[in-house]
């Protein structure tokens, strides 16, 4: 019988869920993606500082005349570093409050940019409370507030009648809105955050009960007609949209959902104007109605392995350039995150990877500065945490040391039992001749094959072969009556998008039992 040409190529994604022989997705893969169906190593990474003082679990960026300041928030501290137009990383300025603050392993920021229509100053509104450890925590936390570009300690929000809450803040333009316990949420005068009125009859815009559980996210969302401000808020079995609508009402909001959930108020995010979350065990979206995110790859991987007890910690963070969002938990008994699951929504897939260094704890997506960050959760002897500038080469940049970064990747098992399309099925093993790289690649990559006589065989795994940018023919002669491909890369300077490999087979054995 001639040779036949496989192509070794399988459905974009990794399926963590069910059996690795059902389907023909991808079974495994660290540090790779997916575009136009096809998979390819994800950027490398660059050190921006160590010097952070404590794990930080919040973050924001932004960017005025050239420097991006991003601010951390962590149990002790909030800081700041500014990047300068030439890509110059400053000292960290300690921006904490220096009244009216407590410092607590259990706090948890929330951070929003607050501008008005009167002026060109932009305010980082923070807000604290003991919500680390528990989502439903009713302890009221502080606000405060501070220039964004300025580097001062930031002081505690005073006015008329500025509350206290336990779940957050969110600036909904021209109103800061402050959001908490049973289902409680009110909001500033126009243009002015240090003027609230909290149900008591006050000067400023009354406060409302809009759902029976504590709210714990806000985000701005597009109005309804024209500039009218609104947002969406998720309370813990609950979604609730405000809509500005005047008056002495000033906003109306509608139960969008009462039959949902939300696993961390670090998890929703948006995306092209529509919003993604983790609920406690499925993933959901609203795109004008809440519905849940299909997910028959590793939908069960993810809840079964995650540290329901850290399950705050969970963070949502973006790649646009790629389509992704990523949600990266606490795998197992990890306390901290150390793996991420994405969904990327141009590919329509999901996959995940083992995040570097230890892990994350927290991330912001490139948005004016050209490159997403992300902060390590892994203290450095006699420094601080690392944050990271994503997306950059394709090595980790730390100081003066460049490290390859790993990337791998392995098909679904093949068999003649399941052939490729118009081949004739048969019992037999499957004989690889040699195979045809074809890669956009740069260093050497390696190649393997495994595979078992049926389903629950030990796995054999063959050797290593190795291949250039330049190498036309690989020669395994690797027999498997179900077998797979493996493709790695790890080197420096190295980097890979995979085209279409050609396997050439040829029938081999008929034996399908291992030993009795």
């Amino acid at each position: 019988m001639a040779l036949l040409p496989l192509p070794i190529r399988c459905l974009p994604g990794v399926k963590r869920d069910g059996t690795q022989l059902e389907g023909n997705f991808y079974i495994d893969g660290q540090w790779m993606r997916f575009q136009r169906g096809l998979p390819r190593k994800m950027g490398g990474y660059r050190r921006l500082t160590d010097q952070a003082t404590g794990i930080v679990y919040t973050m924001d960026v932004h960017t005025n005349s050239g420097v991006t300041n991003i601010h951390m928030g962590s149990g002790s501290k909030i800081e700041q570093i500014k990047i300068t137009e030439n890509n110059i990383v400053t000292d960290i300025f300690d921006r904490t409050p220096e009244s009216d603050f407590t410092s607590n392993v259990n706090n948890l920021w929330q951070f929003s940019a607050f501008y008005d229509s009167t002026s060109s100053y932009v305010a980082l509104i923070a807000h604290v409370a003991l919500n680390l450890n528990d989502i439903s925590n009713d302890v009221d936390g502080k606000i405060f507030i501070g220039n964004i570009d300025d580097t001062a300690a930031l002081t505690l929000l005073t006015g008329d009648d500025i509350p206290d809450v336990s779940g957050g803040v969110v600036s909904v333009f021209p109103y800061l809105f402050a959001y908490g316990s049973n289902g409680f949420l009110t909001w500033s005068a126009p243009n002015n955050p240090n003027s609230f009125a909290v149900l008591d009859g006050g000067g400023g815009p009354d406060g409302a009960r809009v759902t029976s559980s504590k709210i714990v996210k806000g985000l701005a969302i597009r109005g309804g007609g024209g500039n009218s401000p609104s947002a969406l808020f998720w309370a813990l079995d609950s979604v609730v949209r405000a809509t500005f609508v005047g008056g002495n009402q000033i906003f109306q909001f509608d139960t969008l959902s009462d039959q949902t959930s939300i696993l961390s108020s670090s998890s929703p995010i948006e995306y092209d104007g529509i919003f993604y979350w983790c609920g406690i065990d499925r993933f959901l979206m609203f795109n004008g109605v809440v519905r849940e995110i299909p997910n028959q790859l590793n939908l069960n991987w993810f809840f079964d392995n995650l540290n329901y007890v850290h399950q705050q910690k969970v963070f949502a963070f973006k790649v646009p350039r790629f389509g992704e969002i990523w949600w990266c938990f606490p795998y197992g008994n990890a306390t901290e995150c150390t793996h991420a699951v994405v969904f990327n929504i141009r590919e329509q897939t999901w996959y995940d990877t083992i995040l570097p260094n230890g892990g994350r704890s927290a991330g912001q997506f490139a948005q004016v500065y050209r490159y997403p960050i992300m902060i390590g959760n892994q203290p450095v002897e006699d420094a601080g945490y690392k944050l990271w500038q994503h997306e950059t080469g394709v090595d980790e940049f730390d100081g003066l040391y460049a490290n390859a970064v790993p990337s791998y990747f392995e098909t679904a098992d093949i068999s003649a039992v399941s052939p490729p399309e118009g081949g004739q099925s048969s019992n037999k093993a499957l004989r690889v001749a040699y195979v045809e790289p074809d890669f956009v690649q740069t260093g050497s990559m390696k190649m393997n094959i495994s595979g078992r006589r049926n389903a629950r065989a030990p796995l054999v795994v063959g050797p290593d072969y190795f291949f250039d940018p330049d190498t036309q023919l690989l020669y395994p002669k690797e027999e498997r009556r179900e077998l797979r491909f493996r493709f790695e890369s790890n080197a420096a300077g190295g980097n890979y998008e995979m085209g279409t490999p050609l396997a050439h087979i040829e029938p081999g054995t008929g034996t399908i039992l291992g030993s009795r």
